[in-house]
């Protein structure tokens, strides 16, 4: 492996071999390891293009890396099965891809490169009153092309759906490092398919005027029949930005009474609570409950989504099972908590197909549930790797 002609195209504070490095780079927020050989920074875009030649000559799998905030190994190197895979993985970590460029207020846009944080791009975006609207639980450390490859979703999704809905633009360096200007239906080739397709390096993103006025209820109820009464109830409200769910076992770890609750937030006078300190501070408890989960036991966090019929079965499966859950009930993504080891994880996937939902609604499948995608997902994986990255350089061994 020519690690020095590497270091040429990046310059060499840009490269580590370092153990410590390394070790890091082998992991992500999954828990899940493989083995990296080196990490590469690349702090211009047209970096990432020289990088990707380099892979291809030396036979290196490349793994695109954001803020290594995945849950499913979407960041982890492969570990290779077959003796023509050993020559294993680079690192390439876009987190220093961090230009945001000028705001257009009037026509509420903004390009950005890949490795900006969503937190940092919301308060830069602040002096104008504007706002990127998809906000994941960890929106204070997730990058731009990270949510890309993700399609993340979030606390908002209920109104403002995904991060597909809000990318206009998107620059891609492909396996063949082709270098793509994508928009409209050729966005489809890149958004949520966890960087099997290539590296996104920039995109251009869409806004909303930030809101004037926020307001919140929480309710507890009985039972989750009653608290999916009025789940309908409060989709039918077209002021609803934010609709969130947290069982009785989840209640209970952040101090809340132990009854399944909701919190449903509105753009405007729809809440009962409108003191912003009073809002605030459910935000919080909102936004602290998986860290509260993690520091007692339950760190590993799934993200099935379910609707109709079958989200009743779950959130009854959970309560049965004394599983801690919480998530956007707005869009039928749970997330229940889990001790390591806890068996019942595919016991989860399996009840999950059969009540007719998917096992990841914003987590993205990565090495951790490839194994639980079906043939049609699998063959569009396949069709787009074909296009896209036909020599297997980038994030090998992903999805299927």
């Amino acid at each position: 492996m020519n690690l020095e002609r590497l270091a040429a195209l990046v310059s060499e504070e840009n490269l580590s071999t370092a153990i410590e490095d390394r070790i890091v780079y082998g992991r992500d927020a999954s828990r899940l390891e493989g083995e990296c050989l080196a990490v590469v920074w690349p702090s211009r875009p047209e970096q990432v293009a020289a990088i990707v030649e380099w892979g291809r000559e030396e036979g290196i799998n490349l793994v695109p890396r954001g803020a290594g905030t995945g849950l499913c190994g979407g960041a982890v190197p492969y570990t290779p099965s077959t003796q023509e895979d050993r020559k294993g993985s680079v690192v390439v970590d876009l987190s220093r891809l961090t230009k945001i460029g000028p705001v257009d207020v009037e026509r509420c846009r903004v390009r950005v490169e890949a490795g900006v944080v969503l937190g940092t791009l919301n308060r830069h975006l602040a002096t104008n009153d504007l706002l990127l609207p998809v906000i994941p639980g960890s929106h204070q450390a997730a990058s731009i092309g990270g949510m890309i490859a993700t399609d993340a979703a979030g606390l908002h999704a209920v109104r403002y759906g995904t991060m597909r809905n809000w990318v206009e633009e998107i620059t891609l360096v492909d396996g063949l490092g082709r270098v793509h200007r994508l928009t409209e239906e050729g966005m489809n080739d890149i958004v949520g398919w966890e960087g099997i397709t290539g590296f996104v390096t920039e995109a251009t993103v869409r806004l909303i005027p930030s809101p004037t006025q926020r307001t919140v209820s929480l309710l507890s109820f009985e039972d989750e029949e009653a608290l999916l009464t009025q789940r309908d109830r409060w989709l039918a409200d077209p002021r609803l930005t934010a609709l969130e769910y947290v069982n009785r076992h989840a209640a209970r770890a952040i101090g809340w009474e132990a009854r399944p609750h909701l919190l449903a937030e509105f753009d405007s006078d729809g809440g009962e609570i409108a003191d912003p300190q009073r809002v605030a501070a459910l935000w919080r408890a909102r936004d602290g409950l998986y860290p509260v989960l993690a520091r007692s036991g339950y760190p590993v966090i799934e993200d099935p989504e379910m609707n109709g019929e079958g989200l009743a079965s779950l959130l009854a499966w959970l309560e049965a099972e004394g599983i801690p859950a919480f998530g956007h009930l707005g869009v039928g993504i749970v997330h229940p908590c889990f001790r390591p080891d806890d068996e019942r994880v595919p016991a989860l996937y399996e009840r999950v197909a059969e009540w007719g939902g998917r096992v990841s609604g914003e987590h993205g499948i990565g090495l951790k549930k490839k194994d639980w995608t079906d043939a049609a997902f699998r063959a569009e994986a396949r069709r787009l790797k074909e296009r896209y990255d036909p020599q297997q350089v980038i994030n090998r061994g992903k999805l299927c």
